[in-house]
């Protein structure tokens, strides 16, 4: 997956569950960690992290 997006020539973000696979897969690319809540109706949902993956730097208050 991470050697598709290597070879775009324009710029890219994602969004995509935080695993040891994917950080791997994703080595060389600007990494942001996000941590948030997934929730269905009224359950109390389960705490995650995800990470933004992108081929360019993030400008400062964007991420």
């Amino acid at each position: 997956m991470g050697e598709q997006r290597r070879d775009i020539k324009g710029a890219f973000v994602m969004s995509i569950n935080d695993t040891p696979e994917i950080r791997e897969w994703f080595d060389g690319f600007h990494i942001y960690e996000v941590r948030l809540n997934y929730t269905i109706a009224k359950s109390g949902g389960k705490k995650v992290q995800e990470l933004i993956i992108s081929n360019r730097e993030s400008r400062a208050g964007l991420l």
